[in-house]
């Protein structure tokens, strides 16, 4: 299995700016295996066959890898493995052109320095402007913490787009006076193109969860804050923005402060799951609705479900990029399975184990952003994990990097 391209936290894959990037082993042989195949074919075959042409390759190819003091080391290195290659043989075979080739060679070698520089130079310009990108993203998609009161929380998410820690997919999880609300979405279309939309509705839904009771006028704001954001875009991009055009399938759930129950809203997202201790469930709404920014379309009323919960049961919320997960063989993944084998670990591992499923289900590399939250509240509320003292969330909580 690939690595998890993203996880939840966005945690910086960025290394720090005199960092070199990392090699694979076959970039770091490469160098000093071309200074060692020039030789082999060199000093066999006298006047016959030069390895000047990949003396020359063997430096530049250290430019385009390894940091600037190896480069130096590689261009004195085959510079010295020239001048041998010109008294042993070439001297002898063609002293005319010989010492002309010497110093064409001499050009082309230490030509890789200043290209060397210029590489890092613009390396250490695209690490600062991914950082930055990253920080900006950090603010769309704020941590959630392990603990809300007690109900424990983990989430993980994984963009599939290589430009950006964010994609089309959302969630966000508050403590309230009326329980603890969680929120998931996915909006129509993925990558930075739906980065507005994701941040209109993860800050509407951080404010308006504090001050608005009902679960279904709740997500009646929601609908209205993501149709207003469409409309803004269409009056910025010079259309009219038609409804039609972005629109985000979203669920959202309440555990209320007595616990025992847990309520959702569906608008038009996929199932949710419930394990207990009669086994796991899919929880399909009876009526999914239309998705969020299509609430014109649907006057309502608009209703929520209700699904027992206690003390040890966990809810998994999640996107399709779970559920539509296909092998080589088109085959959908389902997470009953992995669901059934790690519920009772604990939401940090239902997250983990879950995601490393999908991934070795997909052959590797998602083609569609993943967003899990799982949530329980345990009959005895464990101590922090080391290191979050304040109730901040251990950070597998929220998708440490693996």
């Amino acid at each position: 299995m690939s690595p998890h391209r993203r996880t939840t936290g966005l945690q910086s894959y960025v290394p720090e700016p005199d960092a070199s990037p990392p090699l694979p082993p076959w970039a770091q042989w490469t160098p000093p295996a071309l200074t060692g195949l020039a030789l082999a074919v060199d000093l066999p075959t006298p006047g016959a066959v030069s390895g000047d042409v990949l003396l020359a390759l063997s430096t530049m190819t250290a430019a385009c890898v390894y940091a600037l003091p190896l480069v130096v080391l590689m261009a004195v290195l085959n510079s010295a493995v020239g001048l041998l290659l010109l008294l042993a043989t070439h001297l002898e075979s063609d002293s005319g052109h010989a010492v002309v080739d010497f110093f064409a060679l001499l050009v082309l070698v230490w030509a890789s320095v200043p290209l060397s520089l210029l590489r890092l130079s613009l390396y250490r310009r695209l690490l600062g402007v991914r950082r930055t990108a990253e920080y900006a993203q950090r603010a769309v998609l704020p941590p959630v913490r392990a603990w809300l009161g007690r109900t424990w929380i983990a989430v993980r998410y994984e963009a599939a787009s290589h430009a950006a820690a964010v994609g089309g997919d959302l969630y966000a999880a508050e403590l309230t006076p009326y329980g603890v609300r969680l929120l998931i979405g996915d909006v129509r279309g993925k990558g930075p193109d739906a980065i507005p939309a994701v941040a209109a509705l993860v800050g509407s839904f951080r404010e308006a969860a504090h001050h608005t009771e009902p679960l279904p006028l709740l997500a009646r704001h929601l609908d209205e804050a993501v149709a207003r954001n469409i409309r803004d875009l269409g009056a910025v991009r010079g259309g009219a923005g038609s409804p039609g055009e972005q629109f985000i399938t979203a669920a959202v759930a309440e555990i209320p402060p007595g616990g025992g129950e847990v309520r959702l809203v569906s608008r038009g997202h996929c199932p949710a799951f419930l394990a207990t201790g009669e086994g796991v469930r899919q929880w399909e709404p009876a009526d999914p609705g239309l998705p969020l920014g299509l609430g014109d379309l649907d006057p309502g009323p608009w209703e929520y479900e209700t699904r027992p919960f206690v003390p040890g049961d966990l809810l998994l919320l999640c996107t399709d990029g779970l559920l539509e997960a296909r092998d080589a063989n088109g085959v959908f993944f389902s997470p009953e399975d992995g669901l059934r084998a790690c519920w009772h670990q604990g939401p940090p591992a239902v997250v983990d184990t879950l995601a490393e499923l999908v991934h070795r289900h997909a052959g590797g590399v998602l083609p569609d952003d993943l967003a899990l939250i799982a949530v329980t509240q345990p009959a005895t509320t464990p101590p922090p994990p080391p290191g979050d003292g304040d109730g901040d969330g251990d950070t597998r909580g929220w998708g440490g990097a693996r």
